[in-house]
């Protein structure tokens, strides 16, 4: 996994071009940089659990890294959010969606902390292993019906009217909701073999 110190470096950048073009009204912009972003977590989680996989780790192992990617989705975006709404833009709902993605990421990161713990002792959890994958399953099938709601419902195109200021809320959420759903099958799909023990 790269550096704790690329993770952040990235992430500060991310955080930049996002307020940057969304502070200059640019939304087909902003929300093209959110899908690359999360596409980007995605490609670099699944390199990880590929990584892992060729090098014999336990289920328990790749479904932590997993998890761990998931959430960092999770709290970009709500940090995305928090500081687009607190700067640059007026939109007073904004609170509500980043409580979410915040609770959410950090279920993610507790998750994967729980089940990191059981690869540390020698143990596999195979309870806490089924409701990841039940979980997983659902955040898949939920960002399918999020993208394809959001583009049906001309979510994506409110920017058109200047007293609709959650687009930047909405882009990051369809970002988001890209890099997830793409994340969520990639594990569901090559999870089907991954042995259940943990290394001795």
């Amino acid at each position: 996994m790269p550096s704790m110190l690329l993770w952040g470096f990235a992430f500060t950048i991310s955080l930049v071009v996002m307020l940057l073009t969304a502070s200059a009204r640019l939304p087909l912009i902003h929300l093209s940089i959110a899908v690359l972003i999360c596409l980007g977590i995605a490609l670099v989680a699944i390199l990880e659990n590929n990584k892992l996989r060729g090098n014999g780790a336990s289920k328990s192992e790749i479904a932590a890294g997993t998890a761990r990617n998931m959430g960092f989705v999770y709290i970009w975006a709500a940090t995305i959010i928090a500081l687009t709404y607190m700067t640059v833009l007026q939109w007073h709902e904004w609170w509500h969606w980043f409580l979410g993605f915040a609770l959410v990421g950090t279920a993610c990161i507790f998750y994967s902390n729980a089940v990191a713990r059981d690869v540390a002792e020698g143990r596999a959890d195979d309870t806490l292993l089924s409701i990841g994958n039940k979980l997983t399953w659902l955040q898949l099938v939920g960002m399918l019906i999020a993208i394809v709601g959001m583009l049906v419902d001309g979510k994506l195109s409110r920017y058109v009217n200047p007293n609709m200021m959650d687009w930047a809320a909405q882009n990051t959420f369809f970002g988001g909701a890209v890099g997830l759903a793409i994340l969520s099958a990639y594990a569901l799909w090559a999870s089907r073999n991954d042995r259940s023990s943990a290394p001795a």
